[in-house]
Order: structure tokens, then sequence, then C-alpha cells
């Protein structure tokens, strides 16, 4: 009785920093995905090329470098154990095989963040569209735990609009999950604002269903 007591206390000091974290709604819903219900609400961001990226923006600190990651590079991330719960080696390399590319940040050879983009649509199952000749969708940015509060990710994104601008790509968009405050404040300090705000919903893997709330 005191170990099912001791695990109570545990999964309830667990449900308690998870409300802290991301409030009672999104910890809830976190629950109802044990029955195979995943409610998913989500977000649409727009940002656009800035008409003037002044070069300290793209600034990284020293040792630090940008790189467009190859086949090799994106199978280091598969690998990277704070992501392997939910990234593989077919994620990255299916990315590559359908024409995405990936920009990163190295420091002595290592790989520090990363970015995704694809040129040609939204693959993610929260929103799938296909992006116009000016378009550019954005996806999976992620600097590693140790490296974060050192401005890398605001710089690895404005070096993204660089060569995206290149291209003639001047609009973005991405998904985020409303739970993840913190990419939603991250998106805002860029300046990208909703389009709209939506609704996805499976259940037991098979039944799926996506809504559009409110166009913003």
């Amino acid at each position: 009785m005191e170990r099912a007591g001791d695990l109570l206390v545990s999964k309830w000091n667990r449900f308690l920093d998870r409300t802290r974290n991301e409030g009672v709604l999104f910890a809830l819903l976190h629950y109802t995905r044990r029955v195979g219900l995943l409610i998913q609400p989500f977000y649409y961001m727009s940002e656009t090329l800035p008409a003037e990226i002044p070069e300290h923006l793209t600034e990284l600190p020293e040792g630090f470098e940008f790189s467009v990651f190859g086949r090799d590079d994106v199978l280091a991330i598969s690998q990277l154990e704070e992501r392997k719960a939910y990234v593989n080696e077919r994620y990255v390399v299916d990315n590559l095989e359908k024409g995405d590319a990936c920009l990163g940040v190295k420091r002595h050879g290592q790989v520090v963040a990363f970015t995704w983009y694809s040129l040609v649509r939204s693959d993610s199952q929260l929103y799938p569209v296909t992006m116009r000749e000016n378009e550019a969708y954005l996806y999976d940015m992620y600097v590693l735990k140790e490296y974060r509060g050192s401005n890398i990710a605001p710089a690895l994104r404005y070096r993204n609009y660089e060569v995206l601008g290149r291209m003639g790509r001047d609009t973005y968009y991405s998904v985020t999950e409303v739970s993840n405050s913190a990419s939603v404040r991250f998106k805002q300090k860029l300046g990208a604002r909703p389009v709209l705000l939506g609704i996805y919903i499976r259940f037991i893997g098979r039944y799926r269903v996506r809504w559009v709330l409110r166009r913003c």
C-alpha cells in the first residue's frame, strides 16, 4: 500500500508540474492521449521577409558557424539523445528525399541547432497546406538545451530569411501547438502573427478531423 501511495503522489506531482508549465487544460489534454484521444489546438502562423536584416541579427557567438546540413548532418540529428523520443532516422531521411532543406549551426563540427524548410508544402498533420511561389514552410526549429540563451535561435531564423529571400520567397508559414508557449513567444518576437487558430483531433490512431476555430 505504501508503494502504491508513493506512486500516486509521484503521478500527482507530475500533473502539478505539467499544469504549472502548460496550464490545467493542456495538462488534461495530455492525459487524454492515454485513452487514444489526441486533441491538439494549434496556430497557423505567418512571418514575412524584413525589408532589411541588420548584420548583427545573424551574428553567432565566437566559435559557432552556420551550415547547410547534408545527409551525414541530419543523420547525426536523428541520434541526438534529447531528440530520440520523437525523431528517428526515417524522419530526417524522408525530409531530405522529398526536397526539404536543413540549415543549422555547428560548434567545432558538432550540431548545436537546426531548422527545416520546404518550398512545396506543409506536411504537418495539424494543417497541411501547399505553398505558393513566394512562400515557404518553416518547421522543426531546435536548439540543443546546453546552448539555449545564446541568441542562436533568432540568428538562425534570420539567416533562414536571408536564404529564402535570395530565392524570391518572402512569406513564411509555420504550425505551432498552442501549448508550446515558448515557441509562440519566440515567433511573436520575430513579428510573426497568427493566421488562424485551429484544432486537430485524432481518435485511436485512425479517425482524424481538423477545424478552423477562428481566423485572426
